[in-house]
């Protein structure tokens, strides 16, 4: 069962995914400059279907989360608004994406090193 966090400002709610949150999380590290970068990279690298990924994008950019283009817009880069950095300080992103963690959880009880790069 996902858990589902409720964002709210004084125009709307928007409720957020863990699935969203690692989004969120993933886009605030800066590492991709277009969607289609990242979206590729993101659903390998968490084994997450593209059009998932897309899905959650669009998503998130409709609750005014993130800024990317899409068809028929101005270029423009792939990242946090205002408001997606706000979610992201407020501590309702988790430092290490879920998976990760769970990773690092196995790592720990089965004693094997692991390393994120």
């Amino acid at each position: 069962m996902q858990a589902l966090t409720k964002f709210m400002d004084n125009s709307e709610s928007l409720r957020v995914s863990d699935g969203d949150m690692d989004v969120i999380y993933a886009i605030g590290l800066n590492e991709y400059p277009t969607a289609t970068e990242f979206v590729n990279a993101f659903s390998y690298r968490y084994d997450k279907s593209a059009s998932g990924v897309w899905y959650a994008l669009k998503k998130l950019k409709k609750g005014g989360m993130v800024d990317f283009t899409e068809k028929g817009e101005e270029q423009k880069p792939l990242g946090l608004t205002e408001k997606g950095m706000q979610l992201l300080r407020s501590g309702m992103a988790t430092a290490v994406p879920r998976q990760q963690a769970k990773q690092l959880a196995n790592a720990k009880s089965s004693s094997k090193m692991v390393v994120y790069g």
